[in-house]
């Protein structure tokens, strides 16, 4: 097969800055469709997002909203109920990185004994647009 008949598979960015339930499900949802269709996939936790990384970090998700309770009762009604779960079954595919904002960390508190099993990294925002962004076809922020 000629080289240029070798085609890379698709790779996707997610920059997930937000730690709303609706935003942490939709980057999850967007991540495990992206595997699922066989495409490489990068997800960089940083600002608010970063402190959902930390053992425990899905335990607070914030409920005060009217709006943001009704789409969570939805989406629980739907199957959606267990975030930190849904991590554990995306990375299962192989296919999806998690990257751990290096600020956030520091910001949230986050080191060896705290981080989540499922982070590949922690990584300095520079490092992930420097390095991971350009090999991306699409940049996605959520």
């Amino acid at each position: 097969m000629a080289q240029d008949e070798v085609t890379a598979p698709e790779r996707i960015a997610l920059i997930v800055k937000s730690d709303t339930f609706e935003d942490i499900l939709l980057a999850l949802s967007l991540a495990g469709i992206a595997a699922s269709a066989e495409a490489e996939v990068v997800m960089f936790f940083t600002n608010r997002a970063a402190r959902r990384l930390k053992t425990g970090g899905f335990a607070d998700i914030s409920r005060t909203d009217a709006v943001g309770e009704q789409f969570i009762a939805g989406a629980e009604s739907l199957g959606f109920r267990d975030l930190e779960a849904m991590v554990r079954d995306i990375k299962s595919t192989g296919r999806i990185r998690i990257f751990l904002c290096s600020r956030g960390a520091r910001i949230w508190d986050i080191d060896a004994d705290s981080i989540s099993p499922e982070v590949d990294s922690i990584m300095g925002t520079a490092a992930f647009l420097l390095e991971e962004v350009p090999r991306a076809r699409t940049v996605l922020t959520i």
